[in-house]
């Protein structure tokens, strides 16, 4: 349903204090995740393809991502440590140290089974294009693979790494850019009417809501 936009409605004391306060600091690490997750949705999702030093390809979604800078074009994906391996790093890292380079792509509606195949922790000999049914072509710009039923693929060098707790901030500049025929116009605009763009929310579950022109 379309929100009207109008007026602010008036608030009560009774309504603000109504609202439930969530103490960051006394929560477990694991109920603070799951409070971001359900307060920061939907959220972009990031597939981020890369190669290992050894030549294997490695495909894994990520949703806490997005845009850091429109000059110089840079993105930022935040990744946790490996699932189930406390301290040790996601095959995704691994590779992006080792090669210095990556490439979001951008998954469609349609993919969205691919994309939570990708998710599973596997051995890092593992190519999740192939778990995942996907097909890697050669990208521009860099030594990673890119996903071809990817609505964008953004070829990226990493710029920076912090260190933010249990997780990395990795920021990278964006050096090529590659897109579905027929995604964009002339002048750069998608339809999303016709290009459904995959956006995840809290727990297992994703959205296409956003598909569509707002009232």
């Amino acid at each position: 349903m379309d929100t009207q936009v109008g007026a602010p409605q008036e608030i009560t004391p009774q309504e603000a204090m109504d609202r439930t306060r969530h103490d960051i600091h006394t929560m477990s690490e694991g109920d603070v995740y799951k409070l971001l997750s359900c307060a920061v949705q939907p959220r972009p999702i990031a597939w981020i393809s890369t190669v290992s030093a050894a030549g294997v390809n490695n495909l894994a979604p990520f949703s806490f991502f997005n845009v850091a800078s429109r000059n110089p074009a840079t993105l930022m994906i935040s990744i946790g440590e490996r699932i189930g391996f406390p301290g040790e790093p996601k095959d995704t890292l691994v590779n992006i140290r080792e090669t210095g380079n990556f490439v979001v792509n951008i998954p469609s509606a349609e993919t969205v089974e691919a994309v939570t195949s990708s998710f599973a922790t596997v051995h890092a000999d593992v190519d999740e294009f192939e778990l995942s049914g996907m097909t890697p072509v050669t990208s521009h710009s860099v030594a990673a693979p890119s996903v071809l039923q990817s609505l964008v693929s953004l070829e990226c060098e990493l710029l920076q790494e912090v260190k933010l707790g249990t997780d990395t901030l990795v920021l990278g500049s964006v050096l090529s850019v590659t897109s579905r025929a027929g995604l964009l116009s002339e002048d750069l605009h998608v339809d999303t009417r016709e290009h459904h763009f995959l956006g995840r929310l809290a727990g297992p579950f994703y959205t296409t809501a956003m598909n569509r022109v707002a009232q």
